[in-house]
């Protein structure tokens, strides 16, 4: 499970969480998206700037969805990944057969001269639908990572909620 498909599950996932819950942010999302992956540090610091518009000296925050659905959602793909590779260690690649196939149509084989074998791709990953156990482990890294965030509660909730609901969808 590399990068590409890192990259390939954050992005999606997070476009999702944006279409949904703060649509007027999609004209931006792919520079947001781009920042992201180039320093995902950077990309999550809250920016203030003046308001210069009322000469009041007042910092106000500017604060877009964008990057904190890419960082919560590469902070699911982590605990996706850290739990399919104990699955497979352990010897019954359940967990990667059950969440095949949702973020691409079709499925890509890797063939060398004598054997095939099926990358690990972010689909591998996600195609759900998600178990309770599984369901409630996204919620807590997301609660988690999001709250790191300095998100406000209510806005953890809706990004959380979201979160779980793009994993949910077949399409």
């Amino acid at each position: 499970m590399g990068e590409d498909e890192r990259r390939e599950f954050t992005v999606t996932t997070a476009r999702r969480v944006v279409e949904s819950l703060a649509p007027e942010e999609l004209p931006f999302f792919e520079a947001a998206s781009e920042e992201f992956l180039r320093d995902p540090d950077r990309a999550t610091v809250v920016r203030r700037r003046g308001d210069e518009a009322l000469g009041s000296g007042i910092d106000t925050v500017v604060a877009l969805l964008s990057p904190a659905a890419l960082a919560v959602a590469a902070a699911v793909y982590d605990q996706l990944a850290d739990r399919a590779g104990d699955a497979v260690v352990r010897g019954g690649d359940r967990v990667l057969s059950r969440l095949r196939a949702r973020f691409r149509r079709r499925v890509e084989v890797e063939s060398d001269d004598d054997s095939e074998t099926e990358p690990a791709t972010a689909e591998s990953l996600t195609a759900g639908p998600l178990t309770d156990e599984q369901r409630e482990r996204v919620r807590e890294v997301a609660e988690a990572r999001a709250r790191a965030l300095g998100l406000a509660e209510d806005r953890v909730q809706l990004l959380v909620g979201a979160i779980v609901d793009s994993l949910d969808r077949d399409d």
